[in-house]
């Protein structure tokens, strides 16, 4: 049962890679944003459901557990706020926010696999010590922030007209 949990979670998280980037990087408020956003919200969930379900690391909840719980809210937190958007103010920041960084974990938890699963990057590690995958860890969030705020204002200024009806 877990390498069929883990192939499930391993091709989500995959397609959460790719989709995610699609909804990143091209237009917001069309039927393809929304489609590919519902298609990542899924994908999301069954990462999520499926990381909670696989305990062969430790055989007991662990902190990788912990984190799928907040990435699962983080995905449901911003995606409850376009369904909701008709009784919430202010609802785009929070929607945008919360995607944003839901999928800002998917890419840290993605090279914290790496290190852990690539030889060339598990090589590395066990050479230089477990602080380069902090290290790395660090860089992909600090950037993550500054290129969410740099997109954020662009798009609050792009969509305000929108935004204020």
């Amino acid at each position: 049962m877990t390498r069929i949990l883990s192939f499930i979670h391993v091709v989500c998280g995959t397609a959460c890679l790719g989709l995610g980037a699609i909804v990143f990087f091209n237009v917001k408020a069309t039927r393809w944003h929304r489609t590919v956003g519902t298609a990542y919200v899924l994908a999301m969930v069954a990462v999520n459901v499926t990381a909670l379900c696989i305990y062969h690391l430790t055989g007991s909840f662990n902190l990788f557990h912990l984190f799928a719980v907040l990435s699962l809210l983080m995905v449901l937190i911003g995606w409850s706020q376009v369904v909701f958007r008709r009784y919430l103010r202010r609802w785009f920041y929070r929607h945008y926010t919360y995607m944003c960084w839901s999928y800002a974990g998917l890419v840290a938890a993605t090279s914290n696999e790496a290190f852990v699963r690539v030889p060339l990057l598990k090589a590395l590690v066990q050479r230089t010590g477990n602080w380069l995958i902090l290290a790395t860890q660090v860089l992909i969030l600090g950037l993550c922030a500054i290129l969410l705020r740099h997109h954020q204002i662009r798009l609050q200024q792009k969509y305000a007209r929108a935004l204020a009806n």
